[in-house]
């Protein structure tokens, strides 16, 4: 499992660190936006992507898949999985992902 993760946004940074130690099997690999192809770097900023072999989360989608593979989250899928189904977690993650702040 790979995640993209915006290096030049504050929050993305500590969200990659907290996943990091969070990681306790080794199982996620974390790259900046930046190393990416050109091609593919837009949509790598506007949301968080985590790819799952063949399978590409996104957004609420990618927090979810994450809360899914790591053990430590997997308490927290229940009610990541209802924020999805009542709408509120898509919703709150699209309004801080267009809030959250760039490094100049």
């Amino acid at each position: 499992m790979k995640a993209y993760l915006d290096e030049g946004c504050p929050y993305c940074r500590a969200f990659g660190k907290a996943l990091k130690r969070l990681d306790r099997e080794g199982r996620l690999v974390l790259l900046p936006v930046g190393s990416a192809p050109e091609g593919d770097r837009s949509a790598l900023l506007e949301a968080l992507h985590v790819f799952e072999g063949e399978r590409v989360h996104r957004g609420y989608g990618a927090l979810l898949a994450l809360a899914r593979a790591l053990p430590p989250l997997r308490p927290l899928y229940p009610l990541l999985w209802l924020g999805g189904a009542l709408g509120v977690g898509p919703w709150l993650y699209r309004t801080l992902a267009r809030r959250r702040p760039r490094d100049a």
